[in-house]
């Protein structure tokens, strides 16, 4: 069991370096200090290893991570401590107070994004569920949030049989970098979707596999905006627009999955700035939003 996870470890969720100093900024083979006690709700000395291994890659959400729930202290990390507009992965651990060590037994619900701008409020896309990294207690989700600014994030938690909720976390949400968009919405049949970009970061230049989610807007626009049950199909056409609109070949739709994510393939020939316009159809093939080619709804990148 100890092979296959760190097996496990290595391949991990997303590319996730394994070095206890990835996106850490720190030298390479710096110890990792794991605290003793705690054992009959603490992880092993075993998993605490692998669990800071991987925990190593992302950073604390500032305004959000190190909430006290009794003996408890929740964390959520990120890939950087400030969440920007759009896709952001996150990821929810809690720790035993008095000892640091991970707890075994908790979970995560009920994530509700809020923007309060006064005269109104509203939510943001969100994924329908937190899913556990293999056996590790270490819960991860993402959400998108539209705009850059405050913002509060409240979540449910249970911690063994201590139950609660944090509410009013507040925490900044930066623009994308260099002006790229990453998410955009669209009307059908008087129904605001929204079309988000899942880990642009990662894309380069060559064959990138792509994933995207249609995230739907209720009549309550404060509640998180879930992934549409609808199924659609998502026609993509690169273009370079300081390159005089040159496209790339081997480009494929993105096709809806099981788990609601919509999967296709983008190939970047070269670096730059690129807009992926985008041509969404219902599942009959009638066009739904965008278009063929040049459509004035896309995704705006730079590699």
């Amino acid at each position: 069991m100890k092979d296959k996870r760190i097996v496990f470890v290595i391949v991990l969720f997303l590319g996730v370096l394994f070095s206890a100093c990835s996106g850490s900024g720190n030298d390479e083979n710096v110890p990792i200090n794991i605290p003793t006690g705690d054992n009959d709700v603490c992880c092993s000395q075993d998993d605490e290893i692998l669990i800071s291994q991987i925990l190593a890659a992302y950073n604390e959400v500032t305004g959000l991570s190190r909430q006290s729930a009794g003996d408890y202290t929740v964390k959520v990390y990120a890939r950087t401590a400030t969440l920007q507009v759009g896709y952001n992965d996150i990821y929810f651990t809690v720790e035993k107070t008095g000892s640091g060590r991970h707890v075994k037994d908790f979970t995560v619900s009920d994530l509700s994004p809020l923007m309060d701008m006064g005269m109104m409020k509203h939510s943001t896309p969100i994924a329908n569920k937190l899913d556990q990294i293999e056996s590790f207690p270490i819960y991860h989700t993402w959400v998108a949030p539209l705009m850059a600014g405050e913002w509060t994030l409240s979540f449910n938690y249970r911690i063994k049989d201590l139950k609660g909720t944090f509410s009013g976390g507040t925490i900044t949400i930066e623009p994308t970098p260099n002006e790229q968009v990453w998410i955009k919405s669209f009307k059908w049949n008087d129904v605001t979707y929204y079309l988000t970009l899942a880990q642009p970061q990662d894309l380069k230049t060559g064959v990138n596999p792509l994933r995207a989610y249609i995230s739907k807007k209720g009549d309550d626009g404060t509640l998180p905006y879930l992934p549409a049950s609808e199924t659609f199909t998502i026609d993509i056409y690169p273009t370079m627009p300081d390159m005089g609109n040159h496209t790339s070949p081997n480009n494929e739709p993105l096709i809806r999955q099981e788990d609601g994510s919509y999967k296709g393939q983008l190939n970047l020939t070269m670096t730059g700035v690129w807009d992926i316009h985008l041509h969404v159809k219902d599942a009959a093939g009638n066009t739904v939003a965008g278009g063929e080619e040049l459509s004035g709804l896309y995704w705006t990148i730079s590699i």
